[in-house]
């Protein structure tokens, strides 16, 4: 069958673990894929292997570090491992292991797929349990040893003679075939959720729900006590957290998990690299933590969040499968942030104005749509303003351009200091602005017109001078019961401003009583008796 790397490697250990958990007196001989260094944790497990009367060999590359590693253990009372280095460069990419014992025989060996750019993503791997095929395998590397590593051949060939299996024991069959079974249930499983997760990157640009899918996918494939996730925000705020919790009883706290989420993300932008914890490591005050690990979140090298997972398993230890989800789910979030960020970008762009980061002439229509459907449903007031500069056009004409776009953009940031945050400034066209004020009747927009114009006098433009502005101001729903009503009245008051000397804060003439705007508009009216 195909597996990938990590699947290979797990099912090289399900093979040891028969070794190990039967304490089998056998012959273990193996060729490790090649690594510079070794976890401390994989020289512990293969000076296991070697002790217990067993024999083992180590097929390894030249620049392997695993023989001046296992020097440090102690192999008094057993044999210690023979280390082969491999003799050419191509059998770097062998990987097999054989197991020969009176009671039991097995040989797992992996054939390399390459691609046309020699990059292998997935290999094939075939095992046995027949003694026959064993023996038939122990006959050829007896041959490679004394062709390859003559001084080492009567060491192996004693090994090979005191370990010719004879029968394969059906229970450990069992137990390893289950094991493989079980491993590959799980692959399954986790290659569906992270088929879930890029469905959902794919179908959605809400990052808050691909997010939420993502922790939700990893909890359950990796089943952990807990999946949180922290990634940093496109805005300048606070960053987001999600977080899955197994239907189980557990100990585990979602403040704690969170708490430490943060320190760990930390840790994680220093060091750039996934933090472990398990075999039964402890705190500060000397209690058994959880096992955790946590994946960094990089997009083009800018540290952007953590994903961890947690178990309440002191036992538990993570895989190198477990390990590969979370760094290809990393990687998918990375894209998703990315995606969800331009998808920002595009539409902010669409809606704002380039020259004032205003809302734009489109925007204002929905916003202002919206702010009256929610006047209405409250029966609260709402004021627009019409605002236009004086001699804008006079300006334009005598200091240019420059100087006009400079104007703009200061009255647009007038705008950003002197109204409220629920307000809603829109460059309507050309040197006119329409002001949304939200629940603020007519005596309130008065007084923002008028402080807006004064402050607007103050305002300087560099070869100009300052500047000066007409206001018109007309309310809903005293003035105007519609979008297309309001923005007229409002438009009308404003050159009522401009014929009656400018600078000036004008409100419009209209006084149409509340109830025959209700009766003159039916969806109002059922939005109000509804909100009654």
């Amino acid at each position: 069958m195909r597996c990938a790397h990590s699947t290979i490697a797990q099912l090289h250990r399900y093979f040891e673990d028969v070794v190990l958990e039967n304490n089998l007196s056998a012959l273990v001989i193996e060729s490790l894929a090649p690594i510079g260094k070794r976890s401390p944790r994989e020289i512990a497990r293969l000076g296991d292997l070697a002790r217990g009367g067993r024999r083992t060999f180590f097929f390894t590359g030249r620049q392997d570090d695993l023989g001046s590693s296992l020097e440090g253990i102690d192999f008094t009372d057993n044999i210690a491992p023979v280390i082969l280095p491999h003799s050419v460069r191509e059998q770097a990419n062998e990987n097999f292991v054989v197991i020969a014992d009176a009671r039991f025989s097995a040989l797992l060996a992996t054939i390399r797929n390459e691609n046309a750019d020699g990059n292998s993503g997935e290999d094939e791997v075939v095992w046995t349990f027949e003694p026959d095929i064993v023996f038939s395998a122990l006959e050829y590397l007896l041959a490679r040893v004394r062709a390859e590593h003559p001084d080492d051949a009567s060491a192996f060939g004693s090994a090979v003679r005191t370990a010719v299996p004879k029968a394969t024991s059906l229970q450990l069959t069992l137990s390893v075939t289950t094991k493989l079974a079980h491993l590959l249930q799980e692959q399954a499983g986790r290659e569906i959720a992270v088929n879930r997760i890029a469905t959902a990157i794919r179908e959605s640009l809400e990052l808050d729900v691909i997010l939420q899918k993502t922790v939700d996918e990893v909890g359950a494939a990796l089943n952990v006590a807990c999946c949180a996730l922290r990634i940093n925000s496109h805005a300048n705020v606070d960053a987001l957290n999600y977080s899955y919790f197994a239907e189980r009883e557990t100990t585990l706290q979602k403040t704690d998990v969170m708490s430490e989420l943060d320190e760990i993300t930390a840790l994680v932008e220093a060091t750039q690299q996934l933090y472990i914890r398990e075999d039964g490591a402890t705190g500060n005050d000397g209690q058994a933590e959880n096992p955790l690990a946590v994946v960094p979140l990089f997009f083009q090298d800018r540290f952007i969040g953590a994903l961890e997972v947690i178990d309440d398993d002191a036992a538990r230890t993570w895989q190198d499968n477990e390990i590969l989800l979370l760094r290809t789910v990393a990687n998918q979030v990375a894209v998703a942030w990315n995606h969800s960020d331009l998808y920002s970008q595009l539409k902010q762009q669409a809606l704002t104005d380039a020259l004032t980061g205003c809302f734009n002439r489109r925007s204002f229509e929905m916003h202002l749509d919206r702010e009256l459907q929610m006047s209405a449903r409250l029966d609260q007031p709402l004021a627009l303003l019409m605002l236009d500069l004086d001699q804008f056009k006079q300006l334009n004409d005598t200091a240019g351009h420059d100087a006009g776009d400079s104007a703009l953009r200061k009255l647009a940031d007038c705008f950003r200091e002197e109204l409220r945050a629920v307000d809603t400034s829109t460059r309507f066209g050309g040197d006119e602005f329409a002001l949304i004020l939200p629940q603020a009747d007519t005596e309130g927009a008065m007084i923002v017109a008028e402080r807006l114009r004064q402050r607007i006098e103050q305002i300087e433009v560099a070869g100009v001078g300052h500047l000066a502005a007409s206001i018109g101001v007309a309310t809903f729903p005293l003035h105007a019961s519609s979008r297309a009503a309001l923005v007229t009245e409002a438009d009308r008051a404003l050159y009522h401003a401009k014929r009656n000397g400018r600078n000036r804060v004008s409100i419009s003439q209209a006084n149409t009583a509340p109830s025959d705007l209700i009766s003159s508009n039916p969806n109002l009216s059922e939005a109000i008796e509804h909100s009654m």
